[in-house]
């Protein structure tokens, strides 16, 4: 388990503990050295961009960036505009708590922050170690602590990093597909490497990619201010917002799993469906057949929502929804006990444009909605 304490040194300098549980299986995870793009590279090249390299790239800390070449190992694409860049600086064992330390400053501010720390062995082996609590603090020391523990394993004797190792920083958006992994430090060296990790040049086809923008179903909270959520969710401290909009699409349906809570059938995990060949999300779809859309839904309401049917309508030639010709899908998780009514959101020929829900820890969804296009009519 990740622990992190903070405490100021001398000055205004502060110091970042970020106790890893790291041994030394952490180490041996295979290197990825193929494509990360496969034959992308060649189709690439016939692409042509909605926009320049330079709208895109940012301040790379004065390190020597690669051409694009999606197909060599230890090669990441280079920062956006938009990423904070990392200076990092002396990497050093601290023997006595059995740590490895490294030095941090903050060389361009954006707002998006790194998220884990690569560390790459000399045989190639790699691993990364994510980088929570470094927001907001424009210096400090990152210190990986070895632990006796790791997982359900225990050593004898003290863990030890490798001599010869190479860290940087990263940041991963897996709201793309495929996922992209942007260097967002320079790489430093503790002990001898025969080869280093750079930055590359985007390919043509990533930066078409971005260029696009994020995948509506991926891009979570991406748009908080289009559409209107039905019913209204208010937010709670110990509970996990998830709010997807796709601002010109239409809701297709819901991947989703369910589980059981207090012994009552339940919603555990929701992703929209925007397209009848999206990649499933999760172990089960509800999808509107060919021709209809979703167009509402009935919620099983006791305090939590317990349970969602998707109504869907099908999409007429304008573009508009005929409520006259529309059907129910399956409950997803439960249907309302006997005795009480369901709940029907929206439904009202408005074109429904994602989900909006609160999950509790991780355990079961909560609270649900659909978000709509416009105001309902009074």
């Amino acid at each position: 388990m990740t622990s992190v304490v903070c405490r100021p040194t001398s000055g205004s300098r502060a110091v970042l503990l970020l106790g890893a549980a790291i041994a030394l299986s952490v180490f041996v995870f295979p290197a990825m050295t193929g494509a990360q793009g496969g034959k992308a590279t060649d189709a690439a090249g016939k692409q042509k961009p909605s926009v320049k390299p330079e709208e895109l790239y940012g301040d790379q800390g004065g390190e020597k960036v690669l051409p694009s070449n999606s197909r060599l190992p230890n090669v990441v694409m280079r920062a956006h505009l938009e990423d904070t860049f990392l200076k990092l600086s002396d990497p050093r064992i601290d023997e006595k708590k059995n740590a490895l330390l490294l030095d941090y400053e903050v060389v361009s501010k954006g707002k998006f922050k790194a998220s884990a720390l690569v560390i790459r062995a000399d045989d190639g082996s790699k691993a990364e170690i994510a980088l929570k609590s470094i927001a907001g603090r424009d210096s400090g020391t990152i210190q990986l602590v070895g632990s006796k523990n790791f997982g359900n394993f225990k050593f004898r004797t003290k863990v030890q990093f490798p001599e010869n190792v190479e860290m940087y920083a990263i940041r991963k958006d897996d709201s793309y597909e495929p996922s992209m992994t942007f260097m967002v430090s320079n790489s430093v060296v503790l002990g001898k490497m025969k080869t280093i990790s750079k930055a590359r040049d985007w390919t043509a086809e990533e930066i078409a990619r971005y260029a696009k923008g994020p995948l509506a179903y991926k891009n979570v909270n991406g748009y908080p201010d289009v559409g209107e959520d039905v019913p209204a969710l208010t937010a709670h401290p110990q509970m996990l917002v998830s709010r997807y909009v796709s601002p010109d699409g239409r809701l297709l349906g819901l991947d989703y799993s369910d589980g059981d809570w207090h012994k009552r059938k339940c919603m555990v995990r929701l992703a929209p469906v925007y397209a009848a060949d999206q990649p499933k999300q999760n172990t089960a779809r509800s999808l509107a057949r060919t021709g209809y859309a979703v167009a509402g839904a009935e919620a099983f309401i006791d305090k939590e929502t317990y349970g969602v049917r998707l109504l869907f309508a099908r999409v007429k030639s304008d573009d508009t929804l005929d409520m006259k010709d529309s059907y129910a899908g399956e409950w997803i998780g439960s249907p309302p006990d006997e005795g009480k009514k369901a709940t029907t959101l929206v439904n009202d020929g408005r074109r429904v444009m994602g989900i909006h829900f609160h999950a509790h820890s991780g355990a079961y969804i909560g609270k649900f909605a659909l978000v709509a296009e416009g105001k309902a009519k009074k």
